[in-house]
């Protein structure tokens, strides 16, 4: 609970001030940062409570640029965040990183709303901001979690996805000892070794944490990688992973990892949903001018309209030693990501996940 920095009833001749001075009064008695910003980011107001959260006095702060305090990383996603507050005029939320007085970066949540002129012409923005580096430590903590989980369930097929590529290559040296010199062999031999090396680094890139790095991707390469990573987990459980997507597919902008960790969360529970064996399918497609679709298709139990509703919860699981965290992790990473996750089930027959991302293009439009 919130101390209270003035008890009321310890001075019975106060008066509540004006709506004015009510404001300002909220403002500089909350931990909470409160502040004012014209249309080219100038920081109008900023709340005694800067200096509290962030060490700089508020002077640092009124008269100059609210983006200079914005890690470089996040400056232009910040920048989008604000230009859509204008051209919708609407409310906007997000989560970046300000710079303190000591030269670290503390995770910052806000919720920026617009100030109309006469006109209903967009003219400042006021904000209210807080503290959020406690949750963040304990979202990336859960998250490394969910990654170590998912890596250990998926450890039994690493000795079998190791095996056949390593056999081929032993042979091959054999051939080439005994003087059976033939180009293909090498070639064979190469193409096992960056095989093994893909599934390596597939596994230790989801086992380590990392700090989030977006960039251009490709999305069919992404979706293939992960996908390779279930190839001997979906043979063992007697299932088909079919890809179905265009020659040419849109990049995307993400950060690579968690994007995969989204893709083999909702793969994991596919097959966990195929006890018997059968079908996946994973789909790309266009979903709009800004968009695109991953779309994944099991065969498996399905889910009831009921239960369909709690999915995404913590710890609520339809698996029996399911934690119930993957697919809120993932939904987590997605939104962060400017995207969505929509899921259709039928008991008996199936389950359609859909994972909706921004293309690469959408992204240069709006920079």
């Amino acid at each position: 609970m919130t101390k209270l920095l003035f008890d009321p009833m310890k001075h019975p001749d106060w008066t509540p001030p004006q709506t004015a001075e009510k404001c300002r009064f909220v403002a500089e008695n909350t931990q909470d940062l409160v502040g004012v910003v014209d249309m080219e980011g100038i920081v109008l107001y900023a709340s005694p409570s800067h200096e509290l959260v962030l060490g700089f006095p508020t002077s640092e702060f009124e008269g100059n640029s609210a983006f200079y305090f914005v890690h470089p990383n996040d400056l232009a996603y910040v920048k989008r965040q604000f230009d859509d507050m204008v051209t919708l005029e609407s409310t906007f939320d997000f989560e970046w990183r300000c710079k303190k007085a000591d030269g670290s970066w503390v995770y910052i949540e806000t919720r920026g709303t617009p100030i109309f002129d006469e006109n209903r012409k967009v003219v400042q923005c006021v904000y209210g901001s807080r503290d959020i580096s406690e949750r963040k430590k304990a979202e990336e903590l859960l998250l490394r979690t969910e990654k170590l989980s998912i890596v250990g369930q998926m450890a039994a097929g690493v000795a079998h996805e190791f095996r056949n590529p390593l056999t081929s290559i032993k042979g091959f040296a054999q051939l080439l000892q005994q003087g059976n010199e033939k180009p293909e062999y090498i070639e064979l031999i190469l193409s096992e070794v960056g095989r093994l090396e893909a599934i390596l680094w597939g596994f230790v890139t989801l086992a380590k944490p990392q700090t989030l790095k977006m960039q251009e991707v490709d999305a069919a390469v992404v979706l293939q990688q992960v996908v390779l990573l279930f190839s001997t987990q979906s043979i063992l459980n007697n299932i088909e992973i079919i890809e179905e997507h265009d020659s040419e597919v849109p990049r995307i902008y993400c950060d690579e990892n968690q994007i995969k960790q989204v893709f083999i969360n909702i793969l994991q529970n596919a097959v966990d949903a195929m006890p018997n064996g059968g079908i996946i399918k994973t789909q790309i497609l266009c979903h709009d001018s800004e968009f695109i679709k991953f779309r994944f298709i099991d065969q498996g139990s399905g889910i009831s309209s009921e239960r369909i509703k709690s999915i995404g919860e913590p710890f609520y699981s339809s698996k029996e030693k399911g934690t119930g965290l993957g697919l809120m992790v993932s939904n987590k990473i997605v939104h962060e990501h400017g995207g969505s996750i929509h899921i259709e089930s039928k008991v008996n027959e199936g389950t359609i996940v859909d994972v909706i991302l921004p293309i690469y293009s959408s992204f240069l439009k709006r920079d």
